[in-house]
């Protein structure tokens, strides 16, 4: 399943759970909507399968062996218990066995969601859920720069678990199936394509602690300051700051025609997204700067591209609905973006470049909202692309068409902080 889809199936599932809660805004109801929680997770990988290399022009298999992967969760459970959204962060895998050939598997930050069908939370038992993830998959190997390189794919998975809560433990057991395993790589310089195969299965458990965050917002100094924001738009001053990744969503045509042993679907690392911002509360819109940098690295047989990416962007959206605290957005962006790329040849540069474009941005995501107006603070979730923005340099074209995803961003209002401590003063 391609990455571009993914806004798709979220706006489904969205839709549906709304449509199945819809119900009036009750103050104490839409506190209970959300619940946070942070942990751990190990993922296991029990079937590698056979590697390939190439041995005096001889393709010739060789073993690799399993490895787990330590994580990170950060998430929320919705819809009182019957959706789960979260990321979870790989960190370094670990081999469990020693190799002819050094190789290794590194999965990205897992974004997903779990729909139970019937409610999972504290006193409800365990519950099944049926789940949908997509991450980048890179596959690494060679034991010198001079024979090495790694290719990256974004993989679709698919999840069946069981779920427990408590008042202060969320914990979750499931076996995920790898969508479309097969994959492509050139194990030479010069040679073509030769075919490979991810590992179609895998095994994980989660063991998180649940945190608090929007029924404590239910108290009467969040109420009074959510009926004043309602009726005018002052204290709309915010800024925000969370991590994000970047998720390519078209091929390179420089890769395919020119560079066929390089990364393809190569991505930026984590990266910090910075906002400063207005909301317009009476209208519930807003307009916001924000300020990222992207580095997207490819390498391989010692050869190595860098394309770094500066982009400053100007954005307004508008919020549509409020789902009891899940209130989604659309918006449009201009922006400007300074791209340098950099060749190199081992430690020679071969080729760079400067060059600036102010493309269009397409903006969505959402905002958990405990108080519909009046926090001081909320959570939102941004996913930006520039549909049309590419690289040209030496007669390539590079795709920069990604799919940014902010997953977790705080959003802070230092004028709503100053105003509900007026509040609380005053009784």
């Amino acid at each position: 399943m391609r990455p571009a889809r993914t806004p798709r199936i979220l706006a489904l599932v969205v839709a549906w759970l709304a449509l199945g809660q819809a119900q009036a805004q009750d103050w104490d109801r839409r506190h209970a909507f959300a619940k946070s929680y942070c942990g751990l997770s190990l993922i296991g990988v029990p079937a590698m399968g056979e590697g390939q290399l190439v041995d005096e022009d001889v393709v010739t298999p060789f073993g690799r062996s399993s490895f787990v992967s330590p994580a990170v969760n950060i998430g929320a459970t919705h819809f009182w218990g019957h959706a789960d959204f979260y990321v979870t962060i790989n960190t370094v895998p670990i081999k469990l066995g020693d190799d002819v050939v050094k190789n290794s598997i590194h999965m990205g930050t897992f974004t997903g969601f779990r729909v139970y069908p019937w409610a999972v939370g504290e006193g409800h038992g365990v519950k099944p859920y049926l789940g949908y993830k997509f991450s980048p998959w890179r596959y690494r190997q060679g034991d010198t720069p001079e024979l090495s390189y790694k290719t990256t794919r974004i993989k679709g998975m698919v999840d069946a678990g069981l779920g427990w809560a408590t008042s202060w433990g969320y914990f979750t057991l499931e076996g995920t199936k790898l969508l479309n395993p097969d994959f492509e790589v050139n194990l030479t310089l010069a040679g073509g394509p030769t075919a490979d195969r991810w590992p179609g299965w895998t095994i994980g458990m989660g063991l998180n602690i649940s945190l608090e965050t929007t029924s404590v917002a239910s108290n009467p100094v969040n109420k009074q300051l959510n009926q004043e924001l309602r009726e005018h738009s002052k204290q709309g001053l915010f800024l925000a700051a969370g991590p994000s990744s970047a998720f390519p969503v078209a091929a390179s045509d420089a890769v395919t025609e020119a560079y066929p042993y390089l990364d393809d679907r190569s991505f930026p690392t984590i990266f910090p997204d910075l906002a400063l911002g207005c909301h317009f509360t009476k209208a519930d819109a807003l307009v916001a700067v924000s300020r990222r940098r992207m580095v997207q690295r490819r390498s391989a047989y010692n050869r190595a591209l860098d394309i770094d990416r500066q982009s400053t962007a100007l954005e307004a959206y508008k919020f549509v609905g409020d789902y009891h605290g899940f209130v989604p957005y659309v918006g449009l962006g201009i922006g400007m973006e300074r791209m340098d790329l950099e060749e190199r040849e081992g430690d020679v540069v071969v080729s760079e470049g400067s060059y600036e474009e102010m493309p269009w941005y397409l903006v969505f995501g959402w905002d958990i909202r405990p108080s519909e107006r009046g926090d001081w603070w909320v959570l939102r979730t941004n996913l930006r692309i520039p549909p049309q923005l590419e690289l040209d340099h030496d007669d390539h074209t590079w795709s920069l068409q990604h799919l940014e995803f902010n997953f977790i961003q705080l959003v802070v209002y230092p004028q709503r902080w100053k105003r509900a401590k007026d509040f609380a003063k005053a009784g």
